[in-house]
């Protein structure tokens, strides 16, 4: 029997988080922190009434794929390089600090390694990097509502956090690497290097492509924008 119980999740997310961001709004705040505090409270954590399934995934994915893309439309790619070194700064910082107090504050309560022959160092270490992560997501949508996403301090804000990711799923990919014995961490480096070589190419490419195609056959740049929302589809 079809079911339409996702229908009922929906309207449920919609009008929570709304409803909550509203809240938080009168109280000067974002609104994504009121989206925030629906998912914590109809969540597991507390009110148990939402539940994670494969249709809710995809469409967080989705949502997270058109916010990431609306904030690139919007952003001045020579502004944030204006900010390149205090967007560096700032993330250097941002991977450091709760890098190196995650790892205390872990070392405190974890002194045993696991039954594979994971090091309680190695442990501690990757709960500091997890401490790392920055959502940029989250990031550009409260830049967005306080109109601060192309300010010089929105664009360093919005720098740092993308190089905070990077750094972090770099840290995060050698620290794994070194807890398996079997894998090359040579290799592994290696590899992350050819990734950002090749997309930093290929982003080029792409681009010099778009400058020639508007200019040879002076196309609407609306059309671009479709052609690129789903060239995102695809890759994501």
């Amino acid at each position: 029997m079809l079911s339409y119980n996702y229908l009922f999740d929906i309207a449920l997310i919609l009008l929570s988080t709304k409803g909550l961001g509203l809240v938080t709004k009168k109280f000067s705040m974002p609104q994504v922190v009121g989206a925030l505090l629906a998912g914590l409270v109809l969540g597991p954590a507390m009110l148990n009434v939402l539940h994670e399934t494969d249709f809710i995934k995809q469409i967080a994915e989705l949502g997270v794929i058109v916010l990431m893309f609306t904030a690139g439309l919007e952003t001045d790619l020579q502004e944030l390089k204006k900010t390149g070194k205090a967007s560096f700064v700032i993330a250097v910082f941002g991977v450091l600090v709760p890098l190196l107090f995650g790892f205390i504050t872990a070392s405190f309560f974890n002194q045993t390694s696991t039954a594979e022959g994971v090091s309680h160092t190695l442990q501690n270490i990757f709960i500091g990097i997890i401490l790392t992560a920055t959502s940029v997501s989250i990031t550009v949508e409260t830049l967005k509502e306080l109109g601060k996403l192309n300010t010089r301090a929105g664009n360093a804000i919005l720098g740092a956090a993308i190089i905070d990711d990077i750094l972090g799923i770099v840290a995060l990919t050698l620290i794994t690497s070194c807890a398996d014995s079997s894998v090359n961490i040579v290799l592994v480096l290696g590899k992350v290097i050819l990734f950002f070589v090749f997309a930093i190419l290929a982003g080029m490419l792409f681009y010099k492509f778009f400058i020639y195609w508007v200019q040879r056959y002076n196309r609407d740049m609306r059309r671009f924008v479709v052609i690129s929302f789903v060239f995102c589809l695809i890759l994501a």
